[in-house]
Parts: structure tokens; C-alpha cells; sequence
């Protein structure tokens, strides 16, 4: 990701018109601060999926579904305006050497079955992740399922033969550690409180290899087109898991319709465009910082909302395992 800045300084090789001056004063540039709040925004929405799952009124892999299914529709209008506004381009656009100008690509049936995998591992990210809790505390399920750095590096490495960098090792050893403080000081080994843990580090799996599976596709294909059919083959799995699971598939009051509403347009669709759309505009180790947040807005509304309440060793672990993160953030980002 490259930071873009905030400057709208006219062009300086254009000269300006004396003669016809324009009155109204060029647009002020917007200050960091206003992207840092965004950020911060964009976080809280985000740290509200684990409080949206546990008052839902189905059940949590359901509430995924609608979670993605929601998005489809909103997806499906963006790339729809994006194609749009990119054929009102290419017709004002005179074409090269007489060529028409080029349509987007058409997905071949080796793609299909990425994007298919895709939402397969998005669904099992979701399922895992929106389990875990109904186990664990929204802090801890947040946190764990915020270690992709980690799990990044080798599956690219088994995967592709890229090269893991040494230095990795260091935030990793420090992340085992801060997992060790976390997980089995700070629950006393629960049954119900471990497994909750175990299914919120599946769930950094899971995205990961969603991750590694849609990297090529985000790059032979517009990224909205590819979501949309992604989101649509996850809520279609969650739907069938839910289903094999006995979860009710269908709120019966209003409330419960208001509540899945409210989790796709503040966790799915505010929190993922905010945060997308401020990041380009930070320093990309300051945006880091803020996403690591999450858990921290998480732990705030697991203990005004549910009382949940964390010891000083968990406190610990959580703190060892963010700063693990952010230096893993950063000695890969400054890789890239």
C-alpha cells in the first residue's frame, strides 16, 4: 500500500487567467487529524461484529451470512458505477493505432474456482471467528484473529517459495510468548474459555489464505466485481453450516432484522470504507497503530455492554501480542 498525500496545490506549470480570476478560494487540504478520526471511526464500527453476533437473535454463523450477503447488493452497485464511469473514459479516450478500447477481462473457469475457494476459506473465517464469541472475551477474539502477519509469511513461503525474512522471527518469538501469557496464564486452561481462543486463531488462518487466494485475482480483475462474487459464495456456506448446525436461519421480530442491518452497514459496509478510504491519506506505520485499536474498542464494549472483565495477565498478554504485531506489520510492510 502506498500513502498518497493530502496537498491540492494547483499545478504550478499552468499559468494563471488574470483577466477572468476565480472568486471562489481552491478547496483547503483536509488535516491528518480529520483522517485519524475517520480511522478511529472506522475502528469502533468495525469492533462492533462481536456485539451484533452476541445479541443477534439467530444464530452466529446465520449472522455471518447476512453479514455477507447484505454486502452483495452494495458490492454489485460499485462495480457497476466503477464500469460505467470507466466506459464514459474510454469513449472520451481516442484509442491508439485504431484499437476499441479494452473490456474487462472475462473470468476464466480457473478463476471461478479461486473466487469459489475464496469465499469458502471467507466463510470459514467468518463461521470460526463469530463462534469463537460465544467462548471468549470480544478483546481476546479481536486480537487473535489479528495475527495474519504471522501466518502470512509461511503459507507464502510453502505456497510459492518466497523467502521469509529473518528478522520475522524475533516479533514472532515475542507474539509466542504474549500467545503463552494470553491464552494459558490468563485462562487457567478453561476448557470453554481455550476453545474460544483456539477458534479465534483459526479464524487468522482462514484469512489468511483468503488472503494468498485472492491476491492474484485482486489483480487480474476489478476489486468490487470479485468481492461481490466472493461475499455471495460465503453467505451461500454460511447458510449451509448454519443449517447443519441447527441455527435458526430467520429473525422473527423486527429487532432481529434491525440488528443483522445494523451489523452489515457498520462492520461490513462503514468500517471497511472508512478505514479504506483514510489509510491512503496516514503514514502507513500510523495506520497500523490505529487498527490494532480494534480489540482495544472490543475490550471496551465486552465491559460496558457484557461485563467482561480482563485480569492483568490477560492485559499483559494482549499488550506483548500488540506490539508483536505492529513490529511484524512493519518490518513487512518495509519489505514490500
Amino acid at each position: 500500500m502506498t500513502t498518497s498525500t493530502t496537498s491540492t496545490a494547483p499545478d504550478p506549470g499552468a499559468a494563471p487567467e488574470p483577466a477572468a480570476p476565480d472568486p471562489s478560494p481552491p478547496p483547503r487540504p483536509r488535516s491528518q487529524a480529520h483522517y485519524q478520526g475517520m480511522v478511529l471511526l472506522a475502528v469502533c464500527c468495525l469492533a462492533l461484529g462481536g456485539v451484533f453476533v452476541r445479541i443477534s437473535e439467530i444464530g452466529p454463523v446465520a449472522t455471518g451470512a447476512y453479514r455477507s450477503l447484505f454486502a452483495v447488493p452494495l458490492l454489485l452497485g460499485m462495480s457497476v458505477a466503477l464500469s460505467r464511469n470507466a466506459g464514459r473514459t474510454a469513449k472520451g479516450a481516442r484509442p491508439a493505432s485504431g484499437e476499441a478500447p479494452a473490456k474487462q477481462a472475462r473470468v476464466t473457469p480457473r478463476d471461478r474456482f479461486l473466487i469459489v475457494l475464496g469465499g469458502l476459506f471467507l466463510a470459514a473465517d467468518l463461521c470460526l471467528w463469530n463462534i469463537s464469541f460465544l467462548y471468549t472475551s470480544l478483546a481476546e477474539a479481536n486480537l487473535l484473529a489479528n495475527l495474519v502477519p504471522f501466518i502470512i509469511a509461511p503459507l507464502l513461503f510453502f505456497l510459492f517459495g518466497d523467502r521469509i525474512p529473518w528478522k520475522l522471527l524475533f516479533p514472532a518469538l515475542l507474539a509466542l510468548g504474549g500467545l503463552y501469557i494470553l491464552v494459558i496464564l490468563g485462562t487457567g486452561l478453561d476448557p470453554r474459555h481455550l476453545r474460544g481462543d483456539v477458534l479465534a486463531l483459526l479464524t487468522a488462518v482462514f484469512y489468511a489464505l483468503f488472503l494468498v487466494v485472492t491476491k492474484g485475482l485482486r489483480e487480474r480483475y476489478e476489486a468490487t466485481r470479485i468481492m461481490a462474487t466472493l461475499s455471495l459464495a460465503c453467505a451461500a456456506a454460511c447458510f449451509v453450516v448454519a443449517a447443519v448446525l441447527g441455527e435458526s436461519l430467520w429473525p422473527t421480530t423486527a429487532k432481529g432484522w434491525l440488528v443483522l442491518i445494523a451489523l452489515a452497514a457498520t462492520s461490513q459496509v462503514l468500517g471497511q470504507t472508512l478505514m479504506a478510504h483514510a489509510v491512503k491519506f496516514l503514514r502507513l506505520q500510523l495506520a497500523a497503530v490505529y487498527v490494532l485499536l480494534q480489540p482495544v474498542a472490543a475490550a471496551a464494549y465486552g465491559f460496558v455492554l457484557f461485563g467482561q472483565q480482563l485480569s492483568w495477565i490477560q492485559l499483559a498478554g494482549i499488550a506483548i501480542l500488540l506490539i508483536s504485531i505492529f513490529w511484524a506489520k512493519n518490518l513487512l510492510e518495509g519489505r514490500s
